[in-house]
């Protein structure tokens, strides 16, 4: 009998997912959360390695972009001073933005490619539009690290430690994607205010064409079963 652990790889990397946002701005040490990270992006990696099978070059590519993750995540580890600490946030942010794109980009081509809806098929759209929410607030991050003054929150992102910093705007890149918006963080700058209407599009869209591709799917295999 097949084991049913394959069958939820992406339950499981949603729980993952989500166990990293809550746990990751709970741990003090910088270390620690680099670890945390890098034990998340691993798990991401084999998972979506394992659902493209026959991805060819990109796979290489995508374990490329981890490699650049994994030296940027030493790079903060060992960074001291607010200069070098914004450079290696900076060299992080852009390490991770191409490698999560690759990482949802693959999730979705195994969803349209499967032509099949199931549990973990759900899963991994669920998984994608987490990792779109995560590649967003790199980019808020970037913002936040260069120019402090991009957000209005209740609680000064400049006075954020970078844990916390990254947890908010997480949040933020979150409620803009499901456009929920609660306000109690604001984009201030016509740069950031540019990103949350693209996020806020971006995530409008993705329901849309999931809903879509899911009512084919299922009008599909009553088809197939009359």
């Amino acid at each position: 009998m097949p084991s049913a652990t394959p069958r939820w790889r992406f339950l499981l990397l949603t729980a993952t997912l989500w166990a990293w946002m809550f746990v990751a701005p709970h741990v003090g040490e910088r270390w620690g959360v680099q670890l945390l990270l890098q034990l998340f992006l691993i798990h991401l990696v084999v998972v979506t390695l394992w659902a493209n099978p026959r991805w060819g070059a990109m796979r290489k590519v995508l374990v490329g972009f981890w490699c650049l993750s994994l030296a940027s995540a030493i790079a903060m580890s060992l960074s001291a001073g607010d200069e070098s600490d914004r450079l290696a946030r900076s060299a992080q942010c852009l390490a991770l933005i191409p490698l999560l794109v690759l990482l949802a980009t693959g999730i979705l081509r195994y969803v349209f490619t499967r032509r099949q809806l199931d549990g973990d098929g759900v899963f991994a759209t669920i998984a994608a539009y987490l990792l779109i929410a995560i590649v967003f607030a790199q980019v808020y991050m970037l913002l936040a690290v260069w120019e402090p003054a991009s957000f209005s929150a209740a609680v000064p992102l400049a006075e954020q430690t970078p844990d916390k910093l990254h947890a908010s705007l997480i949040y933020y890149s979150l409620i803009t994607l499901a456009t929920v918006g609660y306000g109690d963080i604001l984009p201030a700058s016509e740069t950031a205010r540019t990103f949350a209407v693209m996020e806020a599009t971006v995530g409008q869209f993705y329901i849309a064409v999931i809903v879509a591709v899911f009512v084919g799917m299922y009008a599909a295999e009553r088809g197939r079963e009359r």
